[in-house]
């Protein structure tokens, strides 16, 4: 009997695992698609979202952004002073930024890394319809609340 409960659930779970592989294969976005967003043609450049901890301690924060992970080469540099901040940049790569926070007599650096792909959404429109995922880097500062 427990042999029996065994491999059924055993089957179950590489049934389970099939599915969730061939769904993750598929190239189609999986979510709320709001067509009149929509991209007629595929994009080869996107903007980079990054969340940046802007407040009076922290008016300006700099940033060097490097394609690929932060021991490649500088791809840009720059200061922002509002959050989010936005840099147009290549669809189909990987971007690492990492931000600098004086605090006190302390340096800080914030750093995080994301792909930005473009996916293709036809399927949930009645137009051609491409949508950009990724491309979301947070490099806030985190403070412990006491």
């Amino acid at each position: 009997m427990k042999k029996k409960i065994l491999q059924i659930a055993i089957s179950r779970l590489i049934f389970c695992l099939v599915i969730i592989l061939a769904w993750s294969a598929c190239n189609e976005y999986i979510g709320v698609v709001d067509c009149s967003e929509c991209d007629p043609i595929e994009p080869d450049s996107a903007k980079l979202i990054v969340y940046l901890t802007i407040n009076a301690d922290h008016p300006e924060v700099p940033l060097i952004f490097y394609r690929g992970n932060i021991e490649n080469d500088t791809d840009y540099i720059d200061t922002a002073i509002i959050s989010p901040y936005y840099l147009y940049s290549e669809i189909d790569q990987f971007y690492s930024v990492r931000a600098e926070y004086q605090v006190g007599d302390r340096t800080i650096y914030a750093v995080d890394g994301d792909k930005m792909k473009a996916k293709h959404v036809s399927e949930s429109c009645e137009v051609e319809c491409w949508v950009i995922t990724g491309g979301e880097l947070n490099v806030e500062l985190k403070f412990d609340e006491k």
